[in-house]
Formats: C-alpha cells, structure tokens, sequence
C-alpha cells in the first residue's frame, strides 16, 4: 500500500532538502528530480520566491500566528513535507515510485509550485520524500493546507494513482486489518487530543473556580498532573499525558489560562444570578423572563439550534446557560415559576459526564447501504480494492477508489457498503488538470443507481398525508408507520394538476429524512435515514383528494411555473431574434460558435499561466540580486579586515545573491532592470489572468444559455438529441 504522510516546515528548508537528496539513500542522486528549481539551489530558490511573493502582494508571515508568553505559538510555514511510503508486498520499482511521486504532485499542486522529490531504497520499502515550496510560484499565493482535509486529498490521489499502477493502497484511518486479513468492525473512537479538546472546552464553560475546575475533570474520566507550571490531561484508555500548551494555542488549559477562564466564568454567573433574582418573582412563564431581561437590564436570552440557551449582555458577551447553578437552569426555572423560594434550595449537580455524552450524540442516525456495480463501472480491482468510474448528474464522468473494506462479493460481482452520510472524493480527469469532486454517499448512492440505468419508482403521495410543499421540498406525515414528518426535495416531487395528486420519486436504496412521533421514552426523538424500501409500503395507498388549502397552495406554485416557463420562452424568443437566428442549423452553428470561444478562452488562459511561471522564475533572481546589492556594493569599499567582518556578518545574504547572479548568468539574462520594472510586468499579467478568469465565467454562462435554448427548442419541435440520433441510428443498425 501507499502511505502519505505531510507536515509543514518553518524552520529549515536546507535542512529537509538535504537530508532527502542523500546520495547513499537515492542510488547516488539517481532517484532525485526537481521541478522549477535546481536541486543543489532549491532551498535559496525557495526563500527568493518568498521574498518575490511579499514584495508583490505584502509579507503575511506572522497571519494566523498568535503570541502567548511572548512566544509566537503557531510560526508560518516556509515548505511542507511530503512522504509516500510503498508497501514492499508490491514490489514497486525505484523508477515507477518516483515517476507516481511525480505524477502525485502534479495532480496536487497543479505544476505552480518549486519541489524537490528524492525516492529512497534503504530501507525494506521505498518511499518518496517530497519538500516543495510554501509560495506558489504561479500566483506567488501560499499553499492552504487545512487539517485533515488536504492530508485525505493527497491521500485520495495517492491510491487512484497506484491503483492505476496495479499496486495496493493505503487504507483509510479507521481501517484495520488483523494477521489473517480479516476486516474487523471499525473503530469509531476519536482521537485522544481531539477528544481531551472536547471535554476541556465543555468543561471550561461551566467552571467558576480552579478547584471547580479539576473536580469536574474529574468526573469526566480525565487525570489531571502537575508539574510545575505545566499541566498534563490524559484520558482513561490514555498512556501518555499531553501538555496544556499543545492543546490550546491560546493556553487556555494552562494553569493561568484556567485562573483567567474561571475568574470571568464566576463574573458572569454573579451578574446573571443577580439579574435573574430582580426579574424573577414577576415571572409567570419563560417568554415572561426573556421579555423582562431584556426590558429591563437590556439582556437576551437564545434558545440555540442544539437545544441550549445562551444570555447575550449589552456589550456583547455571550454565557451559556449551562454556567448557571442547577436551581437557575431554564428546566428548572420553568417548574417553579410561582416559588421564589426554590432558587435558594439546595439541588444535586447533574451528571456531566451524562450531559456531555448527551450533547455528543449524533443528529442522524448514520445507515450502510450495499450497491451492486456493475462491469462497466469498475476499472480495476485487487486484493485492496477497486478502481470504479461512472456518469454522476451535474459533475461528469469522475473517477473514485473505494478501500477493501467498502467493498463485498466477488471480483465478476462487486458490491459496495456506502455511508450516506459521509464524504467521498472523486476524481475528474477529462480536463487538461485533473480536478477532485466531493459529494455525499447519498449523491454516489443515486449516482449509482442512474447510470446503472436504475431510475427510481414514482409512487403517488396519500393526499391526506400531505403536510405541506414549500420551494425546498414536501413534506408529508405517515402515523401508521410511526413518522410524524418525512421530507423530499423538490428534485424528486411532481405535482399532477388535473388530478390534484403529488407524485415522489423513491429510490429502494435512497434515503429520507424522517422524524418519528414522540413518546415517553423519546421526548425529543432524532432525525433517522429512511431507506425508499421500508417507504413505499407506507405511501402506496389509495386516498381521497387534497384539502383546499393544499389545492390552493399548489395552485399558486403552478402559476408561478408557468410565469416563470413563459418568461424562459420569452428571454429564448428574444436571444434568437437579437441573433438572427431563424432554423435549428443556425442555432446549431451559434452553439458551436460560442463552444469555440469558450475553448480558445481556456487555451489562453493554460497559455498565460505557463508564460507567468516562466516570468516568475526569472523574476524572483532579478529581485534577490537587485535586494542584495547594496550589501555587496558596501563590501567592497570597505577595507580587507572590514570585508571579512561583513562576509562573516552577511554570508547567508551573500549565497543568495551569488545563486541569483548565477542563474541569471546561465540564463544569458543580465540587464540591470529593477524591481519596480519587473514588478510592474507581473502585475500586468496578474490582471490580464484575472481578466481572462472573468471571460471564462462569462463564456461558460454562455455557452450553458445556448445549450439551454438549443434544448428548448428541441423539445418544442420534439427533435432528437444528437445521443438520441446516435442510439436510434445504433437500434436501427442492430435491426438490419
């Protein structure tokens, strides 16, 4: 399999690049590429780029870093570092490692970027270490790398990659495997620093005093340890502790962080039980304390989308109610509105090891379903897994690897576990570069299904059962079956005027979002995923017709259709008028016209972009050796011993400077053009780009309005698509 690891670096560039280009580890330097930079001068080329990046757009370095005890936590990033591990059961040469590496960092960077990739065989497996350049080299923007989320889409394109080169893949994170190969029930637990977070931030909000504080984390199931001025948090199942600082890069977990916390914790709920005691004996019912609190001390009171209230102060403070003592919390408040008395008696303190593994729980209900593939729609397949292609409705034709364990049946008859509810990341590979598609397991299920030629079921709606239609969805009520709302998208509902009936679209592998009744065991019950199977039972029953209002609401959602078709076919009348364009052929030519227009936008643009990088190549030595200058011009009018104190003072500078005349001099550029004149070209073609970009958007609107009209008019004059033309050409052929 392939493992993909990547960190950033903020502190030594040179030091990475050399200890991944050593010769005894890379077949003497045989298994190292680069790519807009030498190897021997990457690093100096790295910083030039930089510096070729803050002069143009202005120096970010310090954005999104944050002081605390005058230590900057969080440094920014001057390279990052890739590694691709190969399993040695693939038995993968040095040269196909190196050449996927490549491949991988195309598809990743998009060719903007410096890198350096050296493959290593010293070890039992080979694996590539890759060191490429924080600053675009392009848009001479930084790289984003967001958490979990950049590490999955390298990891995405790794296994489609080697699944290509017939090589096994990496499995994703909650996967594990035992000797046999046998694939064991998936670990859902969380991480344990992800996990302490959570549970240190529930805690800090209800926290008035240290003391307090450690009493809570205690009946969380969290160690608390000391030492010196450092503290160390560790969970049950947890061997090691972990140190306040990395848990927080505001040090909210150290010592002083919890002082500060609980101190305006113990302020706020002072000021709330206080406010609350004024107000409280006036109170009949909550909209009477929500009213007074904010007639009277200018204070709201929220109720939250997950069920907690919050007090906002006039100067914008935000408390959580959960910081109020067990007699002020609303529940509370709400059965003793008529005995002041109960504020001042003595309540038990909740569970908060309940509360917090109450509040965790998951919204919906998370539902496997198993999908045949058909032959056509797998590529290849292994031992690890398989490489699956289909048509998925407004995205093309992309391509996904799904791991092993996704995966059931045998190789002629594949079928596929997915989590509606979870990611998956495509791959589309029809443009010039490659681009990476997300969409739920819900989108991938139906995708599934439709290009398998599987369309689901129109089954008619019982009328009484009709909630209401919005321009979301319809929502309907099912009693018998226990559901007091289930809910489809307005994609999937039809309405038949004539007959006053609604008609829904019920895939037996979709899912609905349902919500069953209450009852004294579930006062509050979750939204569960219902399969279209365990629905259609419910739906298929004869009824009589619609209430008038539902009529009436209906009616009013068909005339605004038909306004809104009339004007489409109002808009299309005029643009073939403006064109002159009077047949099916001419509109036929206009399409192709505009379809031309948009392809030579795109070619300019490819064009612009390689044009841009080479500027930018050459730029960012004219800069260094324009910056470095005056130091080397200082040097030498200076006296001998005064030059080797400034040799020495400045060496660093000088190398650079050096590497920049070199490479100007190998290039057989050497005209002393200054920053301002070079900065001006880039930013010249920064504007032509970006002038190009909004053509491109303009020329897609267009050629998406004439493929619109094109299809209107067929469908007025009932003409077939050049695909129908092309299926009924190929019946008749099978015919003859």
């Amino acid at each position: 399999m392939a493992v993909t690891k990547i960190h950033s670096i903020s502190r030594s560039t040179k030091d990475a690049i050399k200890y991944i280009i050593n010769p005894d580890k890379t077949m003497h330097g045989l298994l190292v590429s680069s790519n807009y930079c030498a190897v021997e001068t990457a690093p100096a080329e790295y910083e030039m780029t930089a510096y070729l990046s803050s002069s143009i757009n202005g120096n970010y370095e310090r954005v999104g870093g944050r002081f605390v005890d005058s230590e900057l936590r969080r440094k920014s990033a001057k390279s990052y570092h890739l590694i691709q591990s190969f399993s040695p059961d693939d038995h993968v040469t040095p040269e196909e490692a190196h050449e996927i590496g490549l491949q991988l960092m195309r598809e990743l960077l998009g060719n903007d970027f410096e890198f350096v990739i050296a493959t290593h065989v010293d070890k039992h497996h080979i694996h590539n270490h890759i060191v490429f350049n924080a600053y675009s080299l392009t848009t001479l923007k930084k790289f984003r790398s967001q958490p979990y989320i950049t590490a999955n889409r390298i990891k995405e394109i790794s296994n489609r990659l080697t699944a290509e080169h017939g090589l096994s893949v990496s499995l994703k994170r909650d996967e594990q495997l035992d000797k046999n190969g046998f694939v064991h029930k998936k670990d859902t637990h969380q991480s344990f620093r992800a996990e302490l977070r959570r549970r240190l931030r529930f805690i800090a909000s209800r926290a008035t005093s240290p003391t307090m504080f450690d009493q809570l984390c205690e009946q969380m199931e969290i160690t608390t340890s000391q030492r010196g001025q450092n503290r160390g948090y560790r969970l049950p199942e947890q061997q090691r502790n972990i140190r306040d600082k990395s848990l927080s890069d505001t040090g909210s977990f150290t010592t002083d962080g919890i002082k500060q916390t609980t101190a305006e914790n113990a302020q706020n709920q002072k000021r709330l039980i206080a406010l609350i005691d004024d107000v409280y004996e006036m109170c009949d019912s909550l909209d009477d304390l929500t009213f007074l609190l904010r007639q009277e001390h200018d204070v709201t009171l929220n109720r939250q989308r997950n069920g907690n209230y919050q007090f906002m102060f006039h100067d914008g403070t935000k408390v959580p109610a959960d910081l109020l003592p067990p007699t002020y919390q609303i529940a509370y408040l709400s059965e003793h509105w008529h005995d002041p008395n109960a504020l001042k008696e003595k309540v038990p303190a909740p569970d908060v090891l309940a509360e917090y593994q109450e509040q965790t729980k998951s919204k919906m209900t998370n539902t496997e379903t198993l999908m045949d593939l058909s032959e056509d729609q797998v590529l290849s397949v292994d031992k690890k897994g398989a490489l699956v292609q289909l048509e998925v409705p407004g995205e093309g034709r992309l391509t996904v690897h799904l791991n092993r364990y996704e995966l059931r049946g045998k190789p002629d008859q594949l079928q596929v576990a997915l989590q509606a509810n979870y990611y998956y990341t495509l791959t589309d590979q029809s443009g010039e570069r490659p681009r990476a598609v997300s969409i739920r397991g819900e989108a991938l299920i139906h995708a599934i299904d439709l290009d398998q030629g599987l369309n689901p079921e129109l089954v008619k709606v019982p009328p009484q059962a009709v909630l209401g239609h919005s321009d979301k969805g319809l929502t309907i009520t099912l009693p018998d079956a226990g559901y007091e709302r289930v809910f489809f998208p307005n994609d999937a509902v039809s309405y038949d005027r004539l007959h006053q009936q609604y008609t829904v679209q019920v895939g037996d592998h979709w899912h609905y979002n349902a919500t069953p009744f209450t009852t004294l065991d579930t006062p509050e019950p979750k939204s569960v995923s219902l399969t279209g199977e365990a629905l259609k039972p419910a739906l298929k029953k004869t009824q009589p017709t619609l209430g008038r209002w539902l009529i009436a609401n209906r009616q009013r959602q068909y005339m605004q259709a038909q306004r809104a078709d009339v004007s489409r076919l109002s808009s299309t009348l005029g643009e073939l008028r403006a064109n002159h364009i009077t047949d099916l052929p001419s509109l036929g030519r206009q399409v192709t016209a505009v379809k031309a227009q948009l392809h030579d936008v795109q070619q300019k643009i490819e064009s612009l972009h390689g044009k841009i990088t080479t500027y930018n190549d050459l730029a960012k030595f004219v800069f260094a050796r324009n910056h470095y200058q005056p130091i080397i011009d200082k040097i030498e009018d200076v006296s001998p011993k005064e030059q080797q104190r400034l040799t020495k003072k400045y060496h660093h500078e000088i190398q650079l400077y050096e590497t920049a005349v070199m490479h100007l001099h190998n290039r057989n550029f050497n005209p002393l053009l200054t920053n301002e004149e070079m900065a001006s070209v880039i930013t010249d073609q920064e504007k032509t780009l970006r002038s190009l970009e909004q053509s491109l958007k303009q020329q897609t609107i267009m050629v998406t309005k004439w493929e619109d009209i094109a299809g209107l008019m067929n469908d007025l004059q009932d003409v077939p698509t050049q695909e129908e033309r092309e299926q009924q050409q190929h019946e008749h052929d099978i015919e003859r």
